[in-house]
């Protein structure tokens, strides 16, 4: 067997295509929320097979597939308590997008 080094950006990749593989299998609307996700994303992320992923990360190599929420900066500086509740009012993606 060998052993596969990824990046820490293909690593993220990977745990990210997962997450959203497993979310899909349990509450599709929720995880199109929670990741911004639109219809024809989801469906094609629900498709993917652990081996395509796999693929995907590994071609894509260390290009990131999942930027920063446009208000990024907002959260990291915003008082610990409240970050969470302002993350779920706002839209990760830029506002008019």
């Amino acid at each position: 067997m060998s052993h596969v080094q990824l990046s820490d950006v293909q690593y993220i990749n990977l745990s990210v295509l997962t997450a959203i593989k497993i979310s899909m299998q349990h509450d599709k609307v929720a995880t199109c929320c929670k990741f911004a996700l639109d219809a024809a994303q989801a469906d094609l992320l629900e498709n993917l097979s652990a081996d395509q992923i796999w693929a995907i990360v590994a071609n894509v190599g260390p290009a990131t597939l999942f930027p920063p929420r446009h208000d990024l900066l907002i959260l990291l500086q915003t008082p610990l308590p409240l970050a969470g509740p302002l993350a779920a009012v706002r839209s990760p993606r830029q506002p008019g997008r």
